[in-house]
């Protein structure tokens, strides 16, 4: 990302580096490497802001790493002759509008620019648009996910029989530009419903169906069975599109909101490659983070995994293998792991066993916790993140800097990479309603 100094809200210009700008909290949590260039002023009241977010957030591992940072990013600043730092200690009071909260940290912050002729560096878009009212010099961001393009994972065509032909007889001719490990659905042009005709993936070199073909030319789609979960059978043609991938793929990102089926997709198709003898153990890596609005109960008593188990993630993962002992076992049994985010610094998967990396509710994951998780990955390693990132928990950081958005930029087109957006929701009526508020 590239830092602008704008003296108009959004519009980009060359600011002045010799301008003081105060630090907002969002940015010093979020992006405090961003500030690196100019010379900041750290309020009392941004302070006092972070430590009660300290305080209050105690069981958000992410945010509390997130404070971790900024105040030893403040001392280095301090402590460094590189760009100056102002600690502004003074208690101020909001007097520029009585249509403003004066207790609102955000007006205060006003307040100071204005006395002091500070600018603001904020990702807070109504703070920035007050600043412009008092002519506040605004620090703005160029976001590099502001230019992100969505990669589905497939393609839809609507074709004729004629049509479908021509595919058939020249496999090697990659017409609509698939992207390698990138899917194709075929649906009959002439069907007054989406009669799907065909589904293929370019492997680099030709189209290759997924599909079996019923004596009447219906579309049959191929599932498989587990011991331990019985038989699975793709739904629809997104949800076989997700088992082809991670089964053919060493890096899959499988997308979709709740009830789509990714976390089944994922847990089931893991399960029969290690019934198979293909791998050893399935890793699940985790960052339990409170759903947007929900209020959080503070400390978990216990071990890491009880503390997991107590989690939303830890609900999710006993409603699929049926409770907390039957996990417990086949954790003592090798063949499962759990681990949070924060304690897989220094843990490597693979080793003298294949494993399958499983990266558990991803959209709320920043780039820099997703890379971390990734750069444990070895070669006997396959990989399976499935998330939503359009339904991040209330946090700016995770939508600006998001794991799974830079996984896709990263990866899509390589061959060890797939991604699947999943499109139907399948838990109840009601949550496929629900999808829509």
């Amino acid at each position: 990302m590239n830092m602008n100094i704008t003296d108009e809200g959004f519009a980009e210009s060359q600011g002045n580096p010799s301008t003081y700008y105060i630090a907002d909290t969002n940015v010093l949590l979020d992006d405090v490497e961003l500030l690196d260039d100019i010379n900041i002023v750290i309020t009392s009241h941004v302070l006092r802001e972070i430590e009660e977010l300290e305080l209050k957030r105690r069981s958000d591992g992410q945010l509390q790493m997130e404070i971790r940072k900024a105040k030893r990013y403040i001392r280095e600043r301090i402590e460094s002759n590189d760009c100056v730092t102002i600690l502004d200690i003074e208690d101020y009071k909001f007097t520029l509008s009585d249509k403003f909260d004066e207790n609102y940290v955000d007006n205060i912050l006003l307040q100071v620019a204005v006395d002091n002729e500070y600018g603001i560096v904020t990702n807070d878009v109504l703070l920035k648009l007050k600043a412009v009212q008092y002519d506040i010099p605004v620090a703005s961001y160029v976001d590099e996910l502001s230019d992100f393009s969505e990669n589905k994972g497939f393609k839809v065509e609507y074709l004729g029989e004629s049509e479908l032909l021509d595919i058939y007889q020249s496999l090697d001719n990659n017409k609509y530009n698939l992207m390698v490990n990138e899917y194709l659905v075929i649906y009959d042009d002439f069907s007054s419903e989406d009669r799907l005709l065909d589904v293929f993936k370019w492997d680099g070199e030709s189209l290759v169906s997924l599909v079996t073909k019923t004596s009447n030319g219906d579309v049959s789609l191929k599932g498989f069975r587990t011991d331990y979960f019985g038989k699975f059978k793709p739904k629809d043609v997104y949800q076989l599109m997700a088992v082809d991938s991670i089964q053919s793929n060493q890096l899959t990102q499988v997308r979709g909101g709740a009830g789509s089926g990714k976390s089944k997709i994922a847990l089931e198709v893991s399960w029969n490659m290690i019934e198979r003898g293909e791998f050893d153990k399935l890793v699940i890596f985790v960052n339990p983070t409170p759903a947007k609005d929900a209020q959080e109960l503070g400390f978990y008593s216990g071990s890491v995994l009880e503390k997991v188990m107590q989690s939303s993630v830890g609900a999710m993962l006993k409603s699929k293998f049926g409770d907390e002992m039957e996990i417990v076992r086949l954790i003592a049994d090798g063949k499962l792991e759990i681990l949070p985010m924060v304690d897989i610094r220094g843990y490597e998967t693979g080793n003298d066993k294949r494993t399958i990396l499983w990266i558990l509710e991803s959209q709320n994951l920043t780039s820099e916790l997703m890379k971390l998780g990734m750069q444990r990955v070895s070669e006997t390693t396959k990989v399976i993140i499935d998330g939503d990132y359009h339904q991040q928990v209330d946090k700016y950081a995770y939508q600006r800097n998001n794991g799974m958005k830079r996984v896709s930029e990263v990866f899509r087109g390589k061959d060890l990479y797939g991604e699947v957006e999943l499109q139907e929701i399948y838990r109840s009526r009601i949550a496929s309603i629900a999808d829509e508020m």
